[in-house]
């Protein structure tokens, strides 16, 4: 290894200095040269200094840094005890500059001990901080040139890698080349890979295949009920489809006990007559984990699956849980089996272990988002049916809003909701049992809405001609209260009761007289208002080492993608949909699209990871990440989700014209 100060080499074996040259060899671990240049004294007792302050006491030549992680952990084992034998020590004063605008970097730099800052030729714009273990600049060895200034803020020691050895990585390793040279999203899924390796369920990394599905069995649509129980006997199968005519069904053996032993069917009857049409269908060789998705949102035990359009078997779900540890579906179960809310409650409470098994597993953050989904709104159906009698049940419409309603929560977060009256008179009945309904929502873990934004306040209860009304008011108001109000209620999702109460409430906002550009611009504002925290990566001095992610990040984002939804007449709650539809109307370039849904995804991803490490109660509502708790890994792979925020909020600015707001 050779020693560094600055830019001056003290030789591949040893360190050439005058006075403190025989203290600081043994310091280090290194032989005393023969002969020293004066010119390294001052420069020398730096580093010196430096190492008897920083290094531990057996730091020798050993190397000081995890390279246990990402980028370094794609390597072999043979490349890494490679790279360790290529890696120099560089020292750097406080002040001094490691690399000016146009310089074509010696390498590659990880930060061992201290801060270095990047920012413009002169200084005073900052664009990030790199502490511990951060890694820069790749892009100036990819680029053949850097594009900022790097400045040591303080005494710092850095590992250098050699361009050429770095190269030599790239070459070697797929992974580690792939990781340097793509972009966000695909950088994302290498560290999670990475990060769940083994303990990665085989389920979730499984597809569907020849060896788990069944074969399928036909039966026509006049055989009769009993034939068809003793083939379910010879086959050993619970259940068969059904072919007709003009379609295919399916019938199992519940649906025989049922019709035979609860309703009026004889063993003579048609099987065409009970059977069920509406298939639910996967494809031959999707994730087993998607397969187990339907069944929990359709609330079956079984699916079809096709392949080029045609049956090639069916998928059991006591086929799946044999090797499906986490049982969400046997979550979704209890739920559709509870009699009581007490019942509810337990249910609900083995939500979030669900969520910890899946992330701890690798599951990726859209799966887990779709599924918890899934299971809330489930639960708040099921307590919906408990709560409110049959003879109001189509009386009313339930709106879950914020990130519930667009399908993006994970942990609880505090109650949003409103609740849509058919008629006026039936108020008086519907309030005590909003109550209850809320309570069921406190024993659930929903703490409440801060703002009120829940359907036991007077503002958010509303018949549709009254929905349609205040919407009218929000929009030619303009107010910042007004819009917020409008932007909570757009994300709305109608999960019990009427559904049609909701879509004609929103279809009053979709009118285009309604979206004009002023309103539109007043809508898009809000996304300006927090400053995107680019400033305190790696810096954990300068607000106390947090950044609020939600402010900073993923609000910015939602907000701003959902005020272009709004302006071109996008219907749909999900920002990731949302993104979609802007993409097919043109509005947003493909890049922008999928920088934006990579950086909300890692939003999400590292916000979940630090809220189940958090041990705190109802640790949804937390949106504060700690940089210290951090990988340098992370702490990059933020920085560019949050520069792509930074990108988008411009791209809003001028969208919208908001350059005074700006």
């Amino acid at each position: 290894m050779a020693v560094y100060v600055g830019e001056l080499s003290f030789s591949e074996s040893a360190l050439w200095l005058s006075g403190g040259s025989a203290i600081l060899a043994s310091e280090l671990g290194l032989p005393l040269a023969p002969s020293f240049d004066g010119a390294f004294f001052i420069s020398a007792f730096y580093l010196y200094a430096y190492c008897r302050r920083n290094l531990p006491q057996d730091a020798s030549m050993t190397i000081q840094i995890n390279l246990n992680q990402p980028p370094f952990s794609f390597l072999e084992p043979e490349q890494l005890q490679w790279l360790t034998g290529h890696l120099d020590l560089v020292f750097y004063p406080a002040g001094s500059v490691i690399l000016n605008e146009g310089d074509a970097s010696p390498g590659l730099f990880i930060v061992y001990k201290g801060v270095v800052s990047e920012t413009d030729q002169s200084g005073n714009k900052l664009y990030a901080r790199y502490g511990n273990e951060d890694i820069f600049d790749v892009r100036a060895i990819l680029e053949s040139g850097c594009k900022h200034k790097y400045t040591a803020t303080e005494e710092t020691l850095c590992y250098l890698l050699k361009t050429k050895n770095f190269i030599h990585l790239l070459d070697k390793s797929k992974d580690f080349s792939v990781y340097f040279k793509t972009d966000l999203g695909t950088r994302q899924n290498l560290v999670e890979q990475r990060d769940s390796g083994a303990g990665v369920s085989e389920f979730i990394l499984s597809r569907i295949d020849e060896e788990s599905i069944r074969p399928p069995v036909y039966v026509t649509g006049q055989t009769s009920l009993s034939r068809v129980a003793a083939i379910m006997e010879e086959q050993k199968y619970d259940a068969v489809l059904v072919r007709t005519a003009k379609e295919i069904g399916i019938v199992t053996g519940t649906d025989l006990l049922r019709a035979t032993l609860l309703g009026d069917k004889t063993k003579q009857t048609k099987v065409a007559d009970i059977a069920q049409f509406n298939l639910i269908e996967v494809k031959y060789g999707d994730f087993l984990f998607n397969a187990l998705l339907k069944m929990t949102q359709h609330h079956i035990e079984r699916v079809v699956v096709t392949r080029d359009g045609d049956i090639v078997g069916m998928l059991e779900l006591m086929d799946m849980l044999s090797v499906f540890s986490t049982h969400s579906h046997v979550i979704a179960m209890r739920i559709e089996q509870s009699k009581t809310l007490k019942e509810l409650v337990i249910a609900a409470k083995r939500l979030e272990v669900l969520i910890d098994s899946l992330n701890q597993q690798g599951v990726k953050i859209v799966a887990i988002m779709e599924l918890i989904t899934t299971l809330n709104r489930r639960l708040m159906q099921r307590a919906f049916e408990l709560i409110f009698p049959k003879r109001l049940q189509q009386s009313v419409c339930i709106l879950v809003l914020g990130s519930e309603g667009r399908g993006e929560q994970i942990l609880k977060t505090d109650q949003d909701n409103a609740i849509i009256l058919k008629n006026e008179h039936d108020r008086e009945a519907v309030l005590p049992l909003l109550q209850s309904f809320h309570q069921a929502l406190l024993d659930f873990g929903y703490p409440p809405c801060p703002g009120g934004v829940m359907f036991i306040n007077d503002s958010w209860i509303n018949t549709v001609d009254g929905w349609q009304g205040k919407v009218g008011r929000w929009l030619n108001s303009a107010s910042p209260e007004a819009m917020m109000n409008m932007a909570i209620f757009m994300d709305g999702e109608a999960i019990c009761g009427d559904m049609e109460l909701f879509r004609q409430v929103k279809r009053s906002w979709q009118k285009p007289e309604l979206r004009s550009s002023v309103a539109s611009a007043w809508f898009a504002r809000p996304a300006l208002k927090f400053e995107t925290p680019l400033n305190f990566l790696g810096n954990i001095r300068e607000d106390h080492g947090h950044i609020d992610i939600k402010k900073g990040g993923i609000f910015p984002l939602v907000h701003g993608v959902r005020a272009l939804s709004f302006e071109f007449g996008v219907s749909d709650t999900n920002t990731l949909v949302r993104l979609d539809r802007l993409q097919e109307l043109q509005v947003l370039a493909p890049e922008v699209v999928q920088g934006l849904k990579d950086a909300l995804l890692f939003f999400l991803r590292i916000r979940l990871r630090q809220q189940l490490e958090s041990g705190v109660d109802n640790p949804g509502l937390s949106q504060q990440l700690s940089l210290s708790a951090m990988r340098s890994v992370d702490r990059s792979l933020l920085r560019h989700a949050l520069h792509r925020v930074k990108k988008f909020k411009q791209l809003l600015i001028n969208h919208y014209h908001l350059e005074s707001f700006g």
